[in-house]
């Protein structure tokens, strides 16, 4: 029997997991099945300070609907070091979260693939905040996904 295939795990970290990562793991799984990759990644999301129970923020839902993103109404996680361990890649909003995240050496932060500022928080903004930290993440995607090649094939 052939060996299955290992999936490439990715895991977006922010403070509560209720806007920027969430809307960076359903952002990446559409940008990956619209690559034909969907299969090749496992994609989540945690909050260093998630609260259990919050959900994504009404703008996160509302920007990812206006963007035509599926996604579902998922339950903030909180980020351990083990999910660190669990994944092949951490990428985390700002370097203040990288820190946070502990001595991980699977960690990156989107400045690292490319973004010029950290990405914004639009926890409490309006649609249009949450909207502008989507293109921010999502300007830095093709890097990512260079990265996450690079690190599959060990180079």
């Amino acid at each position: 029997m052939p060996e299955k295939k290992k999936k490439f795990s990715v895991i977006f970290v922010c403070t509560g997991n209720t806007c920027r990562s969430p809307m960076a793991e359903f952002m990446f799984k559409a940008y990956l099945k619209e690559k034909g990759a969907l299969s090749e990644y496992a994609v989540s999301s945690a909050g260093l300070y998630a609260r259990r129970g919050d959900v994504m923020s009404e703008n996160a839902d509302r920007a990812l609907t206006f963007l035509n993103v599926a996604h579902t109404q998922k339950k903030a996680r909180v980020f351990t070091a083990g999910m660190a361990l669990d994944n092949d890649l951490v990428v985390a909003m700002s370097e203040r979260h990288a820190v946070e995240c502990g001595e991980v050496n699977n960690i990156c932060t989107f400045r690292d693939l490319g973004s010029v500022t950290p990405i914004s928080d639009p926890y409490g903004g309006s649609l249009q905040d949450y909207l502008d930290c989507a293109a921010q993440m999502r300007a830095c995607f093709d890097n990512l996904r260079i990265l996450c090649e690079k690190i599959k094939s060990g180079k």
